[in-house]
């Protein structure tokens, strides 16, 4: 009779340590160690950097974690939210140390759903951009994602498990594919405005627009912006501050020998105009971060997130960076 009480409870307690185990928050990546004179020199760009993570590939078997393509963060729920271009939503929790991030933990994956609740088929699941809805309104569990989407371009609204709420109305110009210069070069961007309400961006300039990058409203209102590059460059990212200022995430790749530079703007729209500022211009010749960056969050204050996309390129990275904006300043604290 000893021994069976005693099995019980054995078994019970390893119930108990197997449940805690899966579900315990897994580190996914590993920090990187700038040296003083990298952390100074990237200082000089306005680009003060507090974290950098390599974030590991193979740590989940059924959807790895590669082709990482939008952020946004989460305030009520204090998670980061990372979207795959594979149609994966990723849940993640950034593990700081004061200010300092040092590691970022998993939380839980979710595959996206078309309106049956099914995995949403190959050429259906090229999600580029994220932004979120109720992330800040100090209630939980009711953060919604609008996902814009390239070669099928639309803009969906999905729960944070992946299921699918509605379809947004976007005009015709957006909806035609065959007015972005690819199926690839369609809707990469997204970021949610107090005024303007949703906005969108091209990953490209669209045919008719001269070799301008552009933003659009659901509302046909349309903001041209002089890229950095007109040949060569691209509208990644996307996210609203406080004050309805936008950051934009511009990146141009003339080749591989040529290396990547990736741009970080400040714009104010009005209701036909647009103003820009570049803040931030990190190049080639910069070094350790020639990566293809395509995702920007504003965490606080002026700290954000970035992560790059590593095509699913043994020879790419996905870096996820933490890093201030020094020239931002007075930016309103949630």
């Amino acid at each position: 009779m000893l021994f069976k009480y005693w099995d019980k409870n054995v078994l019970f307690f390893l119930c108990l340590v197997s449940t805690s185990i899966a579900n315990a928050e897994q580190s996914i990546a590993n920090s990187l160690n700038l040296t003083d004179a990298q952390l100074k020199h990237y200082e000089t760009k306005n680009f003060k950097i507090l974290g950098v993570l390599q974030l590991k590939s193979n740590i989940e078997s059924e959807h790895r974690l590669v082709e990482l393509s939008g952020i946004a963060w989460d305030h009520d729920e204090q998670s980061l939210i990372v979207l795959s271009d594979r149609g994966v939503i990723i849940h993640t929790k950034p593990v700081f140390n004061k200010n300092e991030l040092i590691d970022l933990n998993l939380l839980s994956l979710h595959p996206l759903l078309d309106v049956d609740g099914k995995k949403l088929k190959h050429k259906f699941t090229d999600s580029e951009g994220v932004a979120l809805i109720n992330s800040r309104n100090n209630r939980y569990n009711d953060t919604e994602l609008l996902i814009s989407f390239e070669r099928k371009p639309r803009i969906i609204r999905y729960t944070t498990e992946g299921k699918f709420i509605l379809k947004e109305t976007i005009n015709n110009n957006l909806n035609d594919i065959d007015n972005y210069q690819s199926q690839n070069k369609a809707l990469e961007a997204i970021t949610l405005h107090d005024q303007f309400n949703i906005i969108t961006a091209p990953e490209r300039p669209l045919d008719h627009n001269n070799n301008l990058l552009s933003l659009h409203s659901l509302n046909d209102e349309q903001w041209l912006l002089e890229p950095d590059n007109k040949k060569y460059s691209s509208l990644v990212g996307l996210t609203t501050l406080p004050n309805n200022q936008i950051i934009a995430l511009e990146r141009s790749f003339p080749g591989v020998f040529a290396g990547v530079t990736n741009v970080i703007r400040l714009l104010t729209l009005e209701k036909n105009s647009i103003k820009q500022e570049m803040l931030v211009k990190l190049q080639p010749d910069d070094g350790y971060f020639n990566e293809n960056f395509e995702g920007i969050s504003w965490h606080k204050k002026n700290r954000f997130f970035m992560v790059s996309d590593d095509n699913d390129n043994i020879f790419q990275r996905t870096l996820l960076i933490y890093f201030e904006i020094l020239a931002l300043k007075n930016i309103e604290e949630y």
